[in-house]
């Protein structure tokens, strides 16, 4: 009935079973995450779930807008970075990553910093190998196969706390990220040397073994060895192997490759070391495994014969300034301890130097650097520390530093966070509410611990004093402290007394305490030499013959810290003090930061139900034990009613004054204008409240206000776009008038042209036309009188041949029978005195008629323009005569005369 519900803060009943209903029905339903407040609840899948936080997921989160979001750890990372970006609460921003071993802690923390990361990419325009992004993404795989294992309860374990600092410059949207910092703590180095029954060494080793080359393994001579005693081949899998690549990809992109070399010849002289066994011969210390000792020395630059020294022979000196005394160690187990001693010493210095180097790869800057004098840095810290443990046997140093990190971040939530908020609310005029007695109580464990009479003060006290107390009297005093802190303690004691009949039997050698997650039982046997971490000196001076430079760079800042005596100077250097510094430390950063919290759940405690269905994979007691421990029930409790988001008065006035209904309550003061917005929506009453000092509100509170923010704004904003796009509109109007009156006169100013144009090309034409109709004219007329003229010839000719076949003794045609056009002269019958061209002899038949021009000769009846000659005449020529005659066109001849001779 509770599925939908993504906030347990709005249960109607808010109690453990029904909070176990809802987390169960969205469990069975793949809802991982659900919000509880400011907290976000994340239960385990226990396998891998690709959509859930695939690219599409993390652009849906990236581009959504501001408002209430589906609980997700991508949601809680956009949350984060947007109280980063716009100053929501306190400059700097914290997510914390906590739970038990196995509750998914390293993969959400992984997932949350590939989302930042995937924002930077997002935001850079040319995204390439030197971002800082990209960077810090890839020195993830590294960190994890140098630092996690595979443990009895979760496969990928870290064995060491981790806080990622993103540094960030800019304001609001233009906010970038441009530098990082990791800092670790409590490196689990013991395990390099041993493991427990089913677990393995760091997965380095697993990768070196299942991934380097025939001929590497060669050269490092790790090939035929039937097995190794601190990493065993027969564990690795085809896993390994690829991790490995992803390994040596991380290192090419850090531009660590040289550093790649080096690192695999340690990690196999590590391996040589671990096979090294010791025996007395004659009372003389020696080896059966002599080739695994040289093979070591050689990898790391000594002298095999001075490094198997160091292992079976020890220096004492009373005082700097007496001599040193020799002798050998008593027993095996001694050797294999100074020689353990030597392979977590190596590993932890090799460790700290590649994370070193890995910092300052990411320490660089991006190219606008220019921002640095603008603007403050702001960080975003990440911190995945190591889960709650509790093994049933074998709960030594390392659990009981693991453990009082886990408390000191709970006493902080609890007690910094819960009964801070109570406290602080009620004094604010706000609701309030009872917590639970024995969690307000659990903050008197954290002075059980490291308190000047404690657990940690009775261990550091006895490696100062080296008093040479048994492992049974350590564990007698520590419950004696302890018992005597809690008198008048109303909670239960961290340490009860162990059961008469077990003291009966042996010494006692454990002591109980009981944390926020339940009672752990701690054993003393070899605590003090953990808590010592003492380096023989002679060790130390042997490495510094070292011819290896890689081993002189480890050494380069180490040596002073691991040289110096135990004197008042040399206390803080025992792993309980240099772990509780760096826990103050830790915590003085979160003081400086908004806290956001991801309580990582783990729904079985069996190994069996990785495989079964999400039905079967569900432990109700174990998942309730855990949200008690967590403290969720109350923080669902605190976060009902609380506002995790406090401002000033001034802040939120300046902030959210679009949301002041006039502008004159900008003249009133800060509280005013906030109890004025408060009034004009009463939606947020709920979610937001006017403290005496502050405001107050919730996330979904903060959201409304942002949403209606916006929206106020985009009215402004659409009000101005409307006046504006009006403006636009009117010039574009005028715009296209002055266009239109432009054209009109120039078109006519263009029609008139045109029309001039045209008259006159008509004119043009008209003249034209009547040209050629006057050309017409004439040429008719001229046919015409033509037509007429031959028409009289005719006519004349046929009145001459008439009278020609009567002729008279003299014939003389009359000048009236011609007209004044053309005039046809009778001549005489005489052919000399017509053109000269006839002589008087000639034949009388032969008549002579002169018209315009043309003179017509007629004899016979042919009648011509050349006069025939009187006499056959031969000519004898080269040359044609044609050239030379006369020939008139057709045109000029009258119709019916021809040109021929006779």
């Amino acid at each position: 009935m509770h599925e939908n519900i993504e906030d347990l803060t709005h249960l109607k009943k808010l109690d453990s079973s029904t909070v176990l209903q809802c987390l169960q029905s969205r469990y069975k339903q793949k809802q991982f995450y659900t919000w509880a407040g400011p907290t976000l609840v994340a239960l385990n899948p226990l396998k891998d779930v690709p959509d859930l936080y695939s690219k599409r997921m993390m652009h849906l989160f990236a581009h959504e807008s501001f408002t209430y979001k589906t609980p997700h750890i991508f949601a809680l990372g956009q949350r984060t970075l947007r109280h980063l970006q716009w100053g929501l609460g306190k400059t700097h921003q914290a997510i914390v990553v906590n739970g038990e071993s196995g509750a998914g802690k390293t993969c959400n923390a992984l997932y949350l910093l590939s989302f930042l990361a995937a924002m930077e990419t997002n935001n850079n325009e040319v995204p390439n190998s030197s971002n800082i992004e990209v960077l810090l993404c890839q020195s993830n795989p590294l960190l994890e196969a140098l630092g996690n294992a595979q443990t009895l309860k979760n496969e990928n374990s870290s064995r060491f706390g981790k806080l990622i600092r993103l540094v960030y410059l800019g304001e609001g949207a233009s906010t970038q990220l441009v530098s990082a910092h990791i800092e670790t703590y409590l490196l689990e180095s013991t395990r390099v040397a041993r493991q427990a029954a089913g677990e393995r060494n760091f997965h380095i080793f697993y990768q070196m073994l299942a991934g380097l080359s025939d001929s590497l393994k060669t050269e490092l001579e790790l090939k035929d060895v039937p097995i190794w005693e601190i990493a065993s081949e027969r564990d690795c899998n085809a896993v390994d192997e690829a991790q490995f690549h992803a390994t040596v990809a991380a290192l090419e992109k850090l531009s660590l490759e040289d550093t790649a070399n080096q690192l695999w010849k340690l990690l196999a002289a590590l391996l040589h070391l671990g096979n090294i066994k010791f025996t007395v011969t004659q009372e003389t210390w020696t080896t059966n495994q002599r080739h695994h000792l040289e093979s070591a020395a050689r990898l790391l630059g000594l002298n095999s014969n001075e490094l198997f020294q160091v292992f079976t022979v020890r220096n004492f000196q009373a005082g700097t300034k007496s001599p040193a005394v020799v002798r050998p160690c008593s027993s095996q187990n001694e050797c294999a301890a100074r020689r353990d001693t030597l392979i977590k010493l190596l590993y932890r210095m090799m460790f700290d130097t590649v994370l070193e180097s890995v910092n300052e790869k990411l320490q660089h800057t991006n190219n606008d650097q220019g921002q640095g004098h603008l603007f403050t840095p702001k960080y975003l810290c990440i911190l995945d520390l190591y889960g709650f443990e509790s093994f049933q046997y074998g709960n030594s140093l390392e659990q009981l530093c693991i453990n009082y990190a886990n408390e000191r971040l709970q006493y902080y939530f609890t007690i910094n966070y819960l009964k801070e908020q109570q406290v602080h609310l009620a004094n604010e005029g706000l609701n309030s509410i009872d917590l639970d007695e024995n969690v307000l109580d659990k903050h008197n464990l954290i002075s059980f611990l490291d308190g000047p009479v404690s657990v940690f003060g009775v261990l550091n006290e006895e490696c100062y004093l080296n008093r040479g107390c048994d492992d049974s009297q350590v564990c007698i005093r520590i419950q004696s402290s302890l018992n005597e802190r809690t008198k008048g303690v109303r909670s239960m004691p961290p340490s009860p007394r162990m059961p008469r009949v077990s003291r009966t039997k042996a010494p006692p050698v454990e002591f109980a305490i009981s944390h926020y997650a339940g009672l752990v039982s701690y054993s003393t046997v070899a605590m003090l030499d953990k808590n010592r971490d003492q380096v023989p000196g002679e060790m130390m001076s042997l490495l510094s013959k070292s011819k290896s430079p890689f081993i002189k760079l480890l050494l380069g800042k180490d040596a002073l810290i691991f040289n110096a005596t135990h004197t008042m100077n040399g206390r803080r250097h025992t792993v309980l003090a240099k772990f509780k510094n760096s826990l103050d430390n830790l915590m003085r950063i979160l003081n400086a930061c908004d806290v956001h919290y991801v309580r990582c759940i783990r729904p079985s405690v069996s190994e069996i139900h990785y495989t079964s269905s999400p039905s079967q994979r569900w432990d109700q007691d174990y998942v309730d034990a855990q949200l008690k421990a967590c403290g969720v029930i109350d923080t669902i409790k605190v976060s009902s009613f609380g506002y995790p988001i406090r401002m000033s008065h001034e802040e939120f006035a300046t902030r959210y004054q679009y949301l002041s209904s006039s502008r004159r309550d900008r003249n009133l003061d800060a509280k005013e204008i906030c109890r004025r917005i408060s009034e004009n929506y009463p939606q947020m009453a709920s979610e937001v409240r006017v403290g005496n000092s502050q405001m107050y509100a919730t996330e979904k509170g903060i959201e409304m206000a942002e949403r209606w923010k916006l929206q106020v704004r985009n009215q402004a904003a659409s009000i101005v776009q409307r006046w504006w796009r009006e403006h636009l509109r009117r010039q574009k109007a005028a715009v296209t008038i002055q266009n239109w009156w432009r054209t009109i006169v120039v078109v006519r100013a263009a029609n008139k042209v045109k029309r001039w144009w045209k008259r006159k090309r008509s004119a043009a034409q008209l003249l034209l036309k009547v040209g050629q109709i006057s050309n017409s004219v004439r040429v008719v007329q001229r046919t015409v009188r033509r037509w007429l003229a031959r028409v009289r010839a005719r006519r004349a000719i046929r009145q001459l041949r008439a009278q020609i076949s009567c002729p008279p003794p003299v014939a003389q045609i009359d000048e009236n029978w011609c007209d004044s056009n053309a005039t046809l002269k009778v001549v005489s019958l005489n052919w000399a005195e017509n053109n000269n061209c006839a002589k008087p002899t000639q034949s009388p038949s032969l008549i002579s008629l002169q018209l315009s021009r043309l003179n017509y000769f007629y004899s016979v009846g042919v009648i011509s323009i050349r006069r025939p000659p009187s006499v056959r005449a031969r000519f004898i020529t080269r040359k044609t005569c044609l050239p030379f005659s006369f020939i008139p066109p057709k045109t000029q001849l009258p119709t019916g005369l021809t040109d021929a001779y006779l």
